[in-house]
């Protein structure tokens, strides 16, 4: 049996133990959506807490969203260093920081979309209250998806570094096409936020968040209509 190289086994020490502190940061970030205040101790505390549970839900399926991004990185490069190693930290404080915005936003707009039924009516109350919002929001957004393309491009270089497979340079593309995305989106809502007329001001810049779904399977569509057919030249390169 050929013996590991201790080089080779510090990176993958180190590596893991990366990895796991990001973890440990994204389930941290969980558990303070979750546990925003006391836990109810009466019964129209409870129905508070209840009402507050479709922006938990919401604000928790962004969080895996970035927590899934990060998971793929190991995946195709599993070398790491200092650099990576940094905008992997700066991911985990932008995390912990975005969990506040992301809770406040979709509890605002969930009360908005419910007609004042679900809680959230003291989060915004006039048009500089969802001005700041959308741009705290948005920062935050543009602050986490630039991190991720960064280091997607980062690991991009070092995947060509490493000789690894075309498949997962292709990943590595796919991936910093969908943050800047991200990041082109939430530019565009805190343009909203800050310039857009108040009639609008309080809703538009939240909406244009939903472009993103049909920009990246717009981009997947193109891809597969101008991708080189099996059996042409440009296929077989």
């Amino acid at each position: 049996m050929s013996e590991v190289k201790p080089a080779l086994l510090d990176r993958d020490q180190g590596a893991r133990r990366l990895d796991g502190f990001v973890d440990a940061a994204f389930a941290f970030a969980v558990t303070l959506l979750v546990v925003s205040g006391a836990p109810p101790s009466t019964l129209a505390e409870l129905g508070v807490a209840l009402g507050r549970a479709p922006g938990v839900i919401a604000s928790f399926a962004i969080i895996c969203v970035f927590w899934l991004g990060y998971r793929d990185v190991g995946r195709m490069a599993p070398r790491r260093d200092a650099l990576s190693t940094i905008l992997s930290l700066a991911i985990v404080l932008l995390v912990l920081i975005y969990v506040f915005p992301l809770r406040l936003m979709f509890e605002s707009a969930f009360h908005m979309m419910s007609g004042g039924r679900l809680p959230g009516r003291d989060l915004a109350t006039d048009v500089t209250d969802f001005r700041f919002l959308f741009t705290a929001y948005g920062a935050g957004f543009v602050l986490l998806s630039g991190a991720y393309a960064a280091l997607y491009g980062h690991h991009l270089r070092l995947i060509g570094d490493d000789g690894l497979s075309l498949e997962a340079r292709e990943d590595a593309r796919d991936w910093i096409i969908c943050w800047l995305i991200l990041v082109a989106v939430a530019v565009l809502s805190i343009v909203l936020a800050l310039l857009a007329p108040a009639a609008v001001a309080s809703w538009a810049p939240g909406v244009i968040y939903m472009l993103i779904p049909l920009l990246v399977a717009l981009r997947h569509l193109l891809l597969r209509a101008f991708a080189p057919r099996a059996g042409t030249p440009e296929a077989a390169a």
